[in-house]
């Protein structure tokens, strides 16, 4: 019996732990999409950098790669937040790396049209954060957009 009470809440703790961490997650994405730079800023570590590809059907992929400094340098020339769609609890996955690192992932899927062709677009993204101090930094952040004709 007491097994099962100390594995009940191991798991009960384990799920907290884990809505917490997407909290984290939702709370940088939120940051990045507003395009505040200030608010932004306070996410990076001096590794970050951000690479999004674009998966583009009979064209083949491109990646960019950008420093978090460059970044923060073209939402100071965004003046309105961006469109795509947020991410949710229930659409955010978190990985544990160990005690002071972990990886969330998330999905989002919207439609696009482009040169007059409809396209589903989904895009995939993943943020990795560290533990400096007592606060959670990010270090990577990739995301994928694919796009589909309909």
């Amino acid at each position: 019996m007491k097994y099962v009470l100390f594995v009940l809440l191991f798991v009960s703790y384990s799920a907290f732990s884990k809505d917490e961490l997407k909290q984290v997650y939702l709370s940088f994405e939120s940051d990045y999409m507003s395009n505040n730079g200030e608010d932004y800023s306070k996410w990076l570590t001096d590794q970050y950098e951000i690479v999004q590809t674009m998966h583009i059907p009979n064209l083949g992929s491109d990646s960019r790669r950008v420093t978090g400094k460059q970044m923060l340098e073209s939402m100071k020339k965004m003046n309105k937040p961006n469109a795509t769609p947020s991410s949710t609890l229930e659409n955010t996955r978190v990985h544990l790396k160990d005690d002071s690192r972990f990886c969330a992932t998330s999905t989002t899927v919207t439609h696009a049209n482009i040169s007059g062709t409809a396209y589903e677009e989904k895009e995939t993204r993943k943020v990795c954060f560290i533990k400096i101090m007592s606060e959670f930094k990010a270090s990577e952040h990739k995301i994928d957009v694919y796009y589909k004709a309909l």
